[in-house]
């Protein structure tokens, strides 16, 4: 499966994705650990498409997230957002390595907006 990095709406011309500047900042942070388990996730999902093994729906959205099967500290915390384009290639968004179960909010509102503006016709992949 193609992946294909989305720019933030209201920032096509930036130099970076939104995934590629959020890696960045968990790299500068120490977080290589999460960074290691989200490249691995993507990895996944490029050779395996739907069937990933990190794949899960995310209720009540029209998005999913990579999700790692580990248990609690920087892995098991890893996700990635994302939806499918119209041409079943998949779209990644955002990142966050959280606690707990429920997803960051503001995560969840980006990858939205940028659902809504890639629906509207908005070039938000290169």
């Amino acid at each position: 499966m193609r992946l294909w990095l989305a720019r933030h709406p209201d920032r096509l011309s930036t130099k970076r994705e939104i995934i590629i500047d959020e890696l960045l900042g968990l790299v500068a942070n120490g977080r290589n650990d999460a960074v290691s388990t989200m490249v691995g996730m993507l990895a996944d999902l490029h050779q395996h498409g739907r069937e990933s093994r990190y794949l899960e729906k995310l209720k009540k959205l029209p998005l999913f997230e990579l999700k790692s099967a580990s248990r609690g500290g920087e892995k098991g915390g890893s996700r990635i957002y994302l939806f499918f384009l119209a041409n079943g290639d998949a779209g990644v968004v955002n990142c966050e390595v959280k606690e707990g179960d429920a997803p960051g909010q503001a995560k969840l509102e980006l990858a939205l907006e940028v659902l809504v503006a890639y629906r509207s016709g908005v070039k938000v992949f290169g």
